[in-house]
């Protein structure tokens, strides 16, 4: 950026940055993204969405798969928490087929999908993974 100008009594002023570079985003070493997912699902009856697990890192992991239901989130996981993944090379991604089941109506956050990597020990946490629209089936009476 290069600024100049002149006073009002004539004198020139110059103002000159160094150049920005710009950052590209950091995503970590794993990165969760949402293939599939429905707009709208009925309360009170399971749902599937695929979502793609990525490793950027420059080494080979070993994850595990756990769950955590939230008492306060209105969805649920269903299915196996603790479930072993497999080894995932640098560099590749995996899709992960899960399920959940709405038990309130309106907009619901998906929180509480943990992968960890059993060579490292560490854990890394998706919240807010997308929202969907949960509504009630039921005929009003």
């Amino acid at each position: 950026l290069d600024i100049i100008w002149k006073t009002n009594m004539g004198e020139k002023g110059r103002l000159q940055t160094s150049p920005l570079q710009r950052m590209a985003p950091g995503y970590g070493d794993i990165r969760l993204t949402v293939e599939q997912i429905p707009d709208g699902v009925p309360m009170e009856k399971p749902f599937n969405f695929k979502c793609r697990v990525t490793n950027c890192c420059e080494r080979t992991m070993d994850l595990l798969l756990l769950l955590q239901n939230n008492g306060t989130s209105g969805l649920y996981w269903c299915g196996v928490s603790g479930k072993q993944l497999g080894k995932l090379g640098p560099n590749t991604n995996m899709e992960l087929n899960l399920t959940l089941l709405a038990s309130v109506p309106g907009l619901q956050s998906i929180s509480g999908l943990r992968l960890t990597d059993t060579y490292l020990k560490r854990t890394y946490e998706h919240d807010d993974i997308a929202q969907i629209f949960v509504y009630s089936d039921q005929e009003p009476s």
